[in-house]
């Protein structure tokens, strides 16, 4: 009797936890509201960012502004989308989406995590060849990108996942984790970033202080070099151990 006791407590614990783990890595999901948060300037000072390393290294700057590094991620304008938002529409496995502009604002019109359409504003832009891609705001601090993708190349819409309809409460679905900005995305394509995820409230205060993939991504932190080449150490020649970027 105490045996069969035992093998039944064992079950109700194992699905307990099947359920906690489904909770927590599968069935998270964005909603439609509260799209108030974007990720914010890091208040580390040791980022100077990219217009103080132009000051003396123009031809470098110039060449990094045409480059996939400047292009990674920026902010949303006439001058920085490829995609056709002309207010046309795109039909894939069984959703139809809507590409358009209000003013100066992008918006995407699809498939939401509830099953519904909605209008999605296009916080910023991702890359630019050979595809660029979409961020969206969603509750949470939260960035989220549609599997909706430009096709630089032969100019058309296409989705990444041809062929699949996947349900909006799927893991896969790109509101769901696997198309998370601030844990997928972010750490390659910012300079300094910081996921600052709270596990307490699920929400994310995620943080860069450069938008993109700028000098310091590589170099580190410039202000010491910075204050080395304004200094006298510098001007007197001299050289001093740690004055140079890492």
């Amino acid at each position: 009797m105490f045996r069969k006791s035992s093998i039944a407590l064992f079950l109700v614990l194992i699905l307990v936890a099947s359920f906690v783990v489904f909770k927590v890595f599968f069935a998270e999901k964005c909603t439609s509201e509260d799209r108030k948060y974007e990720p914010v300037f890091s208040s580390n000072l040791s980022y100077v960012g990219d217009e103080s390393c132009k000051q003396c290294h123009k031809t470098e700057h110039h060449q990094w502004k045409k480059s996939d590094h400047y292009k990674s991620m920026l902010l949303p304008a006439d001058s920085t989308v490829s995609g056709d938002f002309n207010n046309v529409t795109f039909t894939a496995d069984g959703v139809t989406s809507r590409f358009f502009k209000k003013g100066e604002k992008f918006f995407i019109n699809t498939e939401g995590d509830d099953g519904k359409n909605h209008d999605f504003e296009v916080k910023y832009i991702f890359g630019y060849k050979p595809l660029q891609q979409y961020l969206v705001q969603f509750s949470g601090g939260r960035l989220q990108v549609p599997r909706l993708s430009w096709d630089v190349t032969q100019k058309k819409w296409f989705n990444q996942y041809a062929g699949q309809q996947i349900p909006s409460h799927d893991w896969l679905h790109w509101t769901g984790n696997s198309q998370n900005w601030n844990t997928m995305c972010a750490s390659c394509h910012s300079t300094n970033l910081h996921k600052n995820y709270d596990t307490k409230t699920d929400t994310y205060k995620t943080s860069y202080s450069i938008i993109n993939v700028s000098c310091e991504s590589c170099h580190g932190g410039g202000k010491q070099h910075i204050d080395y080449i304004k200094g006298s150490d510098y001007i007197s020649g001299s050289k001093v151990m740690g004055s140079y970027l890492k």
